[in-house]
């Protein structure tokens, strides 16, 4: 089990002191417990924990301006912003869907995987929350260890300013 910051940094402090003789086993403790740290936040590809996770939003032009988020059903690619561990993404609209494909930086060892996902009305929008709440739970294809699909569908035409979170996980 990975050591929280605070615990991390008592155990740096305890065994690397100044002028302390360390000994190899408490080395390797400080490095193991970086290394179990280290691996929460990204962890390696066969482990159950997630190996990818981030949000897609949407800007109001396709180079620059600001965040609008996504409009379910009209949002462009070109105007698609990503953050975290996505390397691709396109998407398809059409009235009161809107279905993307993500292409994954860190590629899973097979196809057995999910993708939780959910949805944040974007922080600065003037749209209220109510139009979010029209967005029906999103639905995921895996297409391979690298790429999935998942389609957003609202119940009636709304306005939305949605980021689309999400994280996989490897079973």
């Amino acid at each position: 089990m990975a050591l929280t910051i605070a615990q991390l940094k008592d155990l740096v402090a305890l065994n690397l002191a100044d002028n302390s003789d360390i000994i190899p086993s408490e080395h390797r403790a400080v490095e193991n417990a970086l290394i179990d740290y280290l691996e929460t936040l990204q962890p390696i590809s066969n482990s159950n924990l997630p190996v990818n996770r981030g949000y897609i939003t949407a800007n109001n032009l396709a180079t620059g301006g600001f965040e609008v988020g996504i409009n379910v059903g009209t949002t462009l690619t070109d105007r698609l912003r990503v953050f975290g561990n996505i390397s691709a993404i396109a998407v398809a609209s059409s009235s009161n869907k809107s279905l993307f494909t993500v292409t994954l930086q860190n590629s899973h060892p097979n196809n057995n995987y999910i993708v939780k996902s959910w949805l944040e009305l974007t922080p600065a929008s003037p749209v209220i929350l109510q139009n979010s709440a029209d967005v029906v739970e999103p639905v995921f294809k895996i297409v391979s260890g690298n790429q999935f699909q998942i389609i957003l569908n609202e119940a009636n035409n709304q306005t939305q300013a949605l980021r689309l979170h999400f994280e996989t996980i490897g079973y």
